[in-house]
């Protein structure tokens, strides 16, 4: 199986996943799926404009090296099948004659890869091939070119995916710290009124208290621009809804009558609800590391405060 931050897939679950995710992306340019029933002709299917597309999963998450040379070689051997199943092949592709050819892969490491597929495009432009265009072209095409198909294709299936990443660093976090230093105090107080002022080493549980919340808030930070680098929509949606509650949340800080701990408690509650429910697809991991950036930044600026 290849390990992705969407899932994991062998051959058949990646061919399933792409299929889906070129029928949404490509409905409009007339996506045809080419079944491999009785015949496999090298193309997992094709649109009316020209394009035609071959999937390839590797069975294991290889070295980049590795990793290069099987998908050089299925590259390779694929293109081969264009010219053994030329006259077939032109029987579903009509007149239109195929202007790119492209390799869908989860991932690929070696940019050597892309210098393979244009040797390869020059070469197979220069043998005159009746079903390809003069400007024939070949590309690689990895899980970011279906961003936005993802979620839709996530969703029906009832799965979630992890927006997953590693953690700041230690040195990183001192460093925000360091050069932060009206926000951390504007935490410490907040958090104060957080914990009882009868508290068993109440200070020392206000510093770790703030620690988790600057610690929530740069790792969430990392979380929030993947969402933005991968997923642009949802990333729009995602910051409408949180100035939304914004409003919401000062409206019950103004007015708070019980504790502190109980008031933060309702207002985590709301957000993790509000978050999950605009976002099925993302799993429970993401789903609180998001409501952990949010509320460690309503800590460290604002709406969030206490009396």
């Amino acid at each position: 199986m290849y390990n992705t931050e969407h899932g994991d897939f062998d051959g058949n679950s990646w061919e399933q996943f792409c299929q889906q995710c070129f029928k949404l992306k490509y409905e409009r340019d007339g996506y045809q799926e080419l079944p491999a029933w009785r015949g496999d002709l090298g193309i997992e299917g094709f649109t009316r404009t020209g394009i035609v597309f071959q999937c390839y999963c590797p069975d294991d998450n290889y070295n980049p090296d590795l990793l290069y040379s099987k998908q050089r070689d299925k590259i390779t051997a694929d293109l081969a099948k264009l010219i053994k199943n030329e006259v077939e092949l032109k029987k579903y592709l009509g007149k239109q004659k195929i202007v790119k050819w492209i390799f869908v892969t989860p991932q690929y490491q070696n940019k050597e890869l892309v210098r393979h597929c244009a040797e390869k495009a020059k070469e197979f432009r220069e043998k005159n091939i009746d079903i390809l265009h003069e400007d024939f072209d070949i590309l690689v095409h990895d899980l970011d070119f279906f961003t936005e198909q993802i979620p839709l294709v996530i969703d029906a299936k009832s799965k979630t995916i992890e927006i997953n990443h590693e953690l700041e660093t230690k040195e990183n976090t001192n460093l925000w710290i360091e050069s932060q230093i009206d926000l951390v105090a504007t935490a410490k107080r907040k958090n104060s009124h957080r914990i009882s002022p009868t508290a068993l080493n109440r200070d020392e549980k206000i510093e770790k208290l703030t620690e988790i919340t600057i610690s929530n808030f740069l790792n969430g930070n990392i979380t929030i621009v993947k969402l933005q680098q991968k997923f642009p929509e949802d990333y729009e949606k995602f910051m409408r809804a949180i100035t939304q509650f914004e409003i919401k949340v000062e409206e019950l800080c103004l007015t708070n009558n019980s504790d502190n701990g109980e008031l933060y408690s309702q207002i985590a509650s709301e957000l993790k609800a509000k978050i999950k429910s605009n976002f099925h697809y993302l799993n429970e991991t993401t789903i609180d590391r998001l409501t952990e950036q949010v509320l460690a930044e309503w800590i460290l600026r604002c709406p969030i405060n206490f009396e």
